[in-house]
């Protein structure tokens, strides 16, 4: 069920309640919300959203690496048939809508933080100290502008972002475009900018989201701006309580195998494995069950089942900074590749001579320094969006290893039965794919 649905639900339950005599009791085991209009109820409220948002970005990274070049996906001796994992590999965003007609898990992931951050806000306002006010709300906008952006880098145009009010009364959305979505989330991020006092890790977060947003929009001289007072070595991370989708070890049992690490996959997909680069360690697992005269390596970056990911990064304000170098023609582009590349134990770079393959090169750089990060969907959007490049130069493509062909789905769609059966705004579904 989506996130709205929920909510009208909720609401359909306590309107029966209202009118029926026989369910005015009182429960002293019930939570009403006067019973946490205070500091510590705001507090919940706020950790609360902060529980839902970091519980969700694995599920996410891991929708976009399937549908990338990031991962790729073998048959399972537990599941031959097809699977949401299998839709996002071969680009069939119909087949993976269909499997959703009443659900939404991508867009439901997301915006379920900016549903339940919208109920915090205003509780944090009302009753939270001064002295933590600020940082509170900085966070709680921090964390609705990634999603929000998220939204906007992954999910194809149309989609809503619906939202509630204060009280629980649904906010129905109409649809967004990729740049109205984007334009949407940096006010949520400068709204966290400003709002926060002390805890300037928020503030920081908040910029390299907001670059990465601008970056979309092609607004690179304000994604610049945006990221320059962001540290190199700023890194802010998920939760270590939160389970990594991506967990495998060598010899583990086969349920945690069938995700290969692409190498080359669907002849656009880089060569994560065979580059032998550090950014991306592998270890081999075995012959795949697909083809057994190919090997597959797992990614050996989350080693352990509570490994955490990297939501925001130094290192990716200064990946923003090469790529408006390089739209500027300013030969700063390279060097700030090789400065990186340095911390990392790494030879440096040639410049490569023409526009197109500095263009390449920043991408491949991008695509190893943020690999399984949940960036890449969004890169290669934005090569076709900024850059003119075919979507069928930039995806996978061609022959697919287990079903016939890739498909054309160039985002991922929402559940347009599911969104269009609780918003009579939503009458069309993915307007580009």
């Amino acid at each position: 069920m989506c996130r709205l649905a929920k909510l009208m639900a909720v609401s359909s339950v306590i309107g029966l309640a209202a009118c029926h005599g026989l369910l005015e009791v009182s429960d002293p085991t019930l939570v009403r919300d006067q019973d946490i209009a205070n500091a510590n109820g705001a507090n919940g409220r706020r950790l609360e959203v902060a529980y839902w948002f970091m519980g969700q970005v694995g599920n996410v990274v891991a929708d976009v690496a399937y549908f990338t070049d990031e991962l790729g996906y073998d048959v399972r001796p537990y599941n031959l048939g097809g699977n949401d994992y299998l839709y996002l590999d071969q680009r069939d965003g119909q087949a993976y809508e269909a499997a959703h007609h009443d659900d939404d898990p991508h867009l439901g992931d997301l915006d379920w933080a900016v549903t339940q951050s919208s109920i915090a806000i205003p509780q944090i306002r009302l009753y939270t100290p001064q002295n933590l006010r600020g940082d509170y709300l900085g966070q709680l906008f921090a964390y609705r502008g990634y999603s929000i952006v998220q939204m906007a880098e992954d999910i194809c145009p149309g989609f809503p972002i619906n939202d509630v009010t204060s009280d629980n009364v649904p906010i129905l959305s109409g649809p967004y475009t990729t740049d109205s979505a984007l334009t949407y989330g940096i006010t949520q991020l400068d709204s966290s900018v400003a709002l926060v006092t002390d805890s300037t890790v928020y503030a920081t977060f908040a910029r390299v989201i907001k670059g990465r947003a601008l970056l979309d929009l092609g607004k690179y001289d304000e994604a610049a701006a945006a990221v320059a007072s962001v540290p190199t070595d700023f890194a802010y991370l998920s939760n270590s309580n939160n389970y990594n989708p991506f967990f495998v070890c060598s010899g583990c049992d086969w349920s945690y195998q069938g995700n290969p690490v692409g190498d080359g996959e669907g002849h656009n997909g880089l060569r994560f494995v065979s580059e032998h680069d550090t950014r991306v360690p592998t270890v081999y697992m075995q012959q795949r069950l697909s083809d057994s005269t190919l090997p597959e390596y797992a990614q050996a970056k989350y080693t352990d089942q509570y490994a955490q990911f990297v939501i925001a990064s130094g290192t990716e304000a200064r990946l923003i900074e090469a790529e408006v170098a390089l739209h500027n023609h300013d030969a700063s582009w390279l060097t700030t590749l090789n400065a990186l590349r340095r911390t990392a134990g790494l030879d440096s770079l040639p410049d490569p001579g023409t526009d197109s393959a500095r263009v390449d090169l920043v991408y491949h750089e991008r695509a190893f320094w943020l690999f399984l990060t949940g960036r890449r969907l969004g890169d290669l959007r934005r090569l076709i969006r900024n850059y003119g490049r075919n979507p069928e130069s930039v995806f996978p493509t061609g022959p697919y290893p287990l079903v016939a062909e890739y498909k054309g789905a160039t985002a991922i769609p929402f559940s347009f039965a599911n969104e269009a059966l609780y918003n009579e705004k939503i009458t069309t579904g993915c307007t580009a794919r």
